[in-house]
């Protein structure tokens, strides 16, 4: 469900507002003698309404239906643009195929930084990082494989996932470490 609504972030929004203004004009009116807190609040979720609707409305001197059209289609459009995380063809889920995204870019990383170190442009303090940066690749390349062969297999994935994340994790901060050092 949540999913369908981050996907459709336009069309969930237009049903919110659609809520939000059924309640407020179902709002009973305040009495002369009412409180005067529900008075504001009246006010208050009348005048948000209000903004929105003026804002989308034909109530703006000059907005022409055409320019609310442009601008529904813009938003619409917006939306449809959201950033949204493909899954690698043959992955075999959504961790698996983000972990691969990682290694791909510690992988790129350490290739980088072994140009770098063959051509003399890596400072003499960079080599221990470098050295923890493919230690960890290592550890964390094992870890996701083994995470792969347990979802394969439908073996419990719960204490590898939790592995994994933890080598991802360090993976990540080695990357950064070699990055300071540069």
């Amino acid at each position: 469900m949540f999913e369908l609504l981050t996907e459709h972030q336009f069309w969930t929004a237009v049903a919110i507002y659609w809520i939000f203004s059924a309640a407020v004009s179902s709002m009973p009116d305040p009495a002369g003698n009412g409180s005067s807190g529900y008075l504001w609040l009246y006010r208050f979720l009348h005048t948000i309404a209000g903004n929105i609707t003026t804002a989308f409305g034909s109530r703006i001197p000059g907005l022409k239906t055409f320019t609310l059209l442009l601008v529904a289609l813009l938003a619409a459009a917006t939306s449809a643009c959201a950033a949204r995380y493909t899954v690698h063809p043959g992955a075999l889920n959504k961790t698996d195929s983000a972990a691969y995204d990682i290694l791909l870019v510690a992988e790129t990383a350490i290739d980088q930084a072994r140009l770098d170190y063959k051509s003399g442009h890596l400072p003499a303090g960079a080599k221990p990082a470098f050295d923890a940066l493919i230690k960890s690749y290592n550890i964390a390349r094992d870890s996701w494989l083994a995470y792969r062969s347990a979802i394969a297999t439908n073996a419990p994935a719960a204490v590898y996932f939790s592995q994994l994340n933890q080598n991802l994790t360090d993976l990540a901060v080695r990357i950064r470490e070699l990055e300071q050092t540069k």
